[in-house]
């Protein structure tokens, strides 16, 4: 991957067109595992407490 350096105080900064995202940093790619950790914790905890209130109701 090609590193490129703008000088975005220059006057032409603004006709100048990023092609690449930055890279995300430690911190984003963290907060992210975090959020899809939880998002996977969730939909296998979802179902189970819904079965075992199911079977609660039908006993």
């Amino acid at each position: 991957m090609a590193v490129r350096n703008f000088d975005v105080t220059s006057p032409r900064a603004a006709r100048y067109t990023l092609l690449e995202p930055a890279p995300r940093g430690r911190v984003d790619a963290r907060r992210a595992r975090q959020r899809w950790s939880l998002v996977g914790i969730g939909a296998l905890a979802v179902p189970f407490v819904a079965a075992v209130v199911v079977i609660g109701v039908v006993h």
